[in-house]
């Protein structure tokens, strides 16, 4: 052969600036863009095909299949029911229906009124995060969605407060619960029916999810995604990695709510913060914004579930039968609760 077909492909899929020499990336912008449905109740991703590259395109055909896999209905057809009540399934905030107009292809999902937890947090206040109760109140129910999520054999993978959704409850329309968004990062625990965790880390720089991780730095307060990864997934070693990965996300989650303060912030580079977790093997401590004080109860959930072992992390399911976790359950979530937070 002359050439190296695998090169051309490559170099066809990531143009390179003939000038610089350097890759060019398009903007997320590009590739993806939003709006809201004319009577005001579905909100609207339109992904771009024709701006995908080949591999962007592999992991939307992933995506796809991973929520038809989780959805008890059929979303691939313009024609679903939208009569439906709910659209949270395992845990997971799904689309309605998805749809494709030429080379736009179009997922429709419910609004959300009450957004998503980040929303609620100040990183720039001193005490920029939430009381100890209504971090209770959102934590114990997002517990209760990854408990769901596993138990159907999945993992999430990039669990942080932005992808912790906000919804309505179907039958009680002024209560909350918490339902898990940004599932471009989920995967079956034991990929493709072995009997081994998975081992490799999931695309975080992808236009077709809407945004490139560069966007997410544009202040002193922002952090990489790989931040709330547990160490064992970055260490991609032959153990690999599963549920308890989960687990150690949602204890950095804690500690981002109640401090309203990503982890890892300001170690903007993504190598460090891989030094760190994987060198770093003392118990993580849970800061208190001034004036407050957390519970023992608190520390300790944060602590058991940021434990560098993952064998010694207890699951979702055990984080449930927890004291501190039940009365968050049985605490009242509404919008009349986060409103003071928005402003």
């Amino acid at each position: 052969m002359i050439c190296n077909e695998e090169y051309i492909s490559t170099a066809l899929d990531i143009p390179v600036c003939y000038a610089q020499n350097e890759l060019v990336i398009s903007s997320a912008d590009d590739v993806v863009s939003y709006e809201y449905s004319e009577d005001g109740h579905l909100w609207l991703k339109t992904i771009k095909l024709e701006k995908c590259n080949r591999s962007e395109l592999g992991g939307v055909l992933t995506f796809l299949k991973n929520l038809q896999s989780i959805s008890p209905y059929r979303i691939l057809s313009d024609s679903s029911d939208r009569t439906l009540k709910t659209t949270v399934y395992h845990g997971c905030h799904l689309p309605l229906y998805i749809s494709l107009d030429g080379t736009d292809l179009r997922l429709s999902y419910p609004i959300c009124k009450s957004g998503c937890v980040q929303e609620l947090l100040k990183p720039y206040f001193a005490d920029g995060g939430l009381p100890e109760n209504l971090v209770a109140a959102i934590f114990s129910r997002a517990v209760k969605s990854v408990c769901e999520l596993h138990k159907a054999g999945w993992i999430h993978r990039a669990l942080c407060s932005r992808h912790l959704l906000l919804n309505q409850l179907a039958q009680d329309k002024d209560s909350l619960d918490v339902s898990l968004c940004g599932l471009g990062s989920i995967a079956h625990v034991k990929p493709n029916g072995s009997c081994l965790n998975r081992t490799g880390l999931p695309v975080i720089d992808a236009g077709w999810r809407g945004w490139h991780y560069q966007n997410l730095l544009d202040t002193v307060y922002s952090t990489h995604p790989v931040a709330w990864y547990s160490p064992e997934m970055i260490a991609q070693d032959f153990q690999g990695y599963g549920e308890p990965s989960d687990i150690y996300s949602l204890g950095l989650t804690l500690g981002e709510m109640f401090t309203g303060i990503p982890p890892f912030v300001g170690t903007i580079t993504p190598s460090l913060i891989f030094l760190k977790k994987l060198t770093l093997k003392e118990p993580l401590s849970l800061p208190s914004p001034p004036n407050t004080t957390a519970s023992a109860e608190m520390v300790s959930v944060f602590k058991q579930c940021t434990h560098f072992d993952p064998d010694r992390r207890p699951t979702a399911d055990e984080l449930l039968q927890l004291p501190w976790i039940q009365k968050g359950l049985s605490t009242p979530l509404t919008e009349a609760m986060l409103e003071p937070f928005r402003r």
